[in-house]
C-alpha cells in the first residue's frame, strides 16, 4: 500500500497565526489525497435497520415498493446538500448497487463522503478522514477537468486538510513528531486517534444559510479567539451530469 507524502505548513509558521476562517474558508490545499486502504463496506455501519424492496425503472432510477417513492440522483444531491447524510447515504447506495463505471465510481466517491461527514458530526473523526480520503481518491482517479464534480473534489480536499491540520493541533504534537505527519494511511489513523468520541466539530449556520464545520475542543471555548472553520461542500450536480458522464466515458 502506498504511502504518499504532502507538503504540511512549515514549522516557523503556527497553525494558530492564521486567521483560521478566512485561511479555511478559502484555502484549497494542493496535496495529495492518501492512498487509504479499501473500507468499501465500512459505510454498513449506517444502514437502516429496516430492510426494503426496492425495484429499478428507467434512467436508472430506483422505486421504493412499500411508498412508491422515487430515489435518483437529484434526490441523492438533495440530501447531500441538507447534511442529511444518513439518507443520502441509502439512496446512493442503492444508485450504486444497480450502476455500472464510471457511474459506479462517481457515486461510491460521493456515497463515502456523505458517510464521512455522517462520522464527523458523531466523533468519529478516524472514520470521518478515511472515508473523505477513500472519496476523494476515486473523484481525483476519474479526473475531472472542470464541472461540480472537479469542484466538489477541491472542496472536499479542503475539508479533509481542515481535519488533518485541526487532528494535529488536538494531539499538540511537538514540531519532531508533526514531521511524522506525512499525511500517509499511518498518520491518518494516528490522528484520528485522538479524542475519538469526543465532541471536537460542530455545525454552525450563518445568516446567508451557508454551513460550516467548526473545530471546537474545550481550550477553544475557553478563549475568546474564533476556532478554526471551513465552509461544508455542497454538490452542484444534477442527473443531467450523470447521463453527459455516461456519455463522455
Amino acid at each position: 500500500m502506498a504511502a504518499f507524502s504532502s507538503s504540511l505548513p512549515p514549522p516557523s509558521v503556527s497553525f494558530k497565526s492564521f486567521n483560521t476562517k478566512a485561511f479555511f474558508t478559502t484555502y484549497s490545499p494542493p496535496f495529495s489525497t492518501p492512498s487509504i486502504m479499501s473500507l468499501h463496506n465500512s459505510h454498513k455501519l449506517i444502514e437502516s435497520s429496516i430492510t426494503k424492496s426496492y425495484r429499478i425503472t428507467t434512467r436508472g432510477q430506483i422505486t421504493d415498493d412499500d411508498d412508491n417513492e422515487i430515489c435518483n440522483f437529484d434526490e441523492a444531491v438533495s440530501l447531500f446538500n441538507k447534511r442529511d447524510y444518513y439518507k443520502c447515504h441509502d439512496v446512493l447506495e442503492n444508485l450504486w448497487n444497480n450502476s455500472q463505471d464510471p457511474t459506479r465510481t462517481l457515486l461510491h466517491a460521493i456515497l463515502q463522503c456523505a458517510v464521512g461527514f455522517h462520522h464527523l458530526f458523531n466523533h468519529n473523526h478516524k472514520g470521518a478522514m478515511m472515508e473523505l480520503g477513500e472519496g476523494v481518491c476515486k473523484l481525483r482517479k476519474m479526473d475531472f477537468q472542470n464541472g461540480p464534480f472537479n469542484q466538489f473534489e477541491k472542496e472536499i480536499s479542503a475539508v479533509l486538510e481542515f481535519i488533518y491540520q485541526t487532528q494535529i493541533e488536538q494531539a499538540a504534537c511537538t514540531e519532531e513528531v508533526c514531521v511524522a505527519m506525512d499525511q500517509s494511511e499511518r498518520s491518518y489513523r494516528l490522528l484520528g486517534g485522538y479524542a475519538a468520541g469526543e465532541h471536537l466539530y460542530h455545525l454552525e449556520i450563518d445568516r446567508s444559510w451557508n454551513a460550516y464545520i467548526v473545530f471546537s475542543p474545550e481550550k477553544y471555548r475557553q478563549r475568546a479567539a474564533a476556532p478554526p472553520t471551513i465552509k461544508i461542500p455542497r454538490l452542484e450536480a444534477s442527473e443531467e451530469h450523470i447521463m453527459e458522464l455516461d456519455l463522455t466515458y
